[in-house]
């Protein structure tokens, strides 16, 4: 089972006829050998036990997707799961933001687009946290659920 963090502006995932446009996003990047694909690490926060999945990201574009199998559901009122992009160009304080996203609790495997909200030159490392409904502009790092290193 294939779900995928949805977009207020996207279309139902289960309309007939309808390609999952984070589907459609990892095929394309799948076929680029060029392309950056590490594995999740997963570290001891309770919200990443049993996680598994990767991440895809292709510097070119700047275009990128995460999967997710197993990481623990979040209720969006008290806490979202954001990405940060470690580019080795800028100072390792203030990484990219590569987006806010929820898990659902229904449970399988999980596709999220990465959404860098600056270009990021030499990618050095993937993280996800655990923050604020919204997320932050800068995260304390107090809770790490994985980690994708290159």
């Amino acid at each position: 089972m294939v779900v995928r963090a949805p977009r207020p502006d996207a279309p139902s995932a289960g309309a007939p006829g309808i390609v999952d446009p984070v589907a459609a996003l990892r095929d394309s990047l799948l076929a680029d050998s060029t392309l950056l694909r590490r594995s999740w690490t997963v570290t001891t926060d309770s919200a990443a036990t049993s996680a598994t999945g990767e991440v895809i990201w292709d510097a070119r574009t700047q275009r990128g997707v995460m999967r997710f199998a197993g990481l623990a559901p979040n209720d969006r009122a008290r806490w979202q799961y954001q990405l940060w992009i470690f580019d080795k160009a800028r100072d390792e304080r203030y990484p990219v933001d590569g987006g806010v996203f929820d898990i659902p609790a229904n449970g399988g495997e999980v596709l999220v687009p990465i959404r860098a909200r600056l270009p990021v030159g030499d990618a050095v490392l993937f993280a996800v946290t655990v923050e604020k409904p919204g997320g932050v502009v800068v995260s304390t790092r107090e809770r790490i659920a994985v980690l994708a290193k290159i």
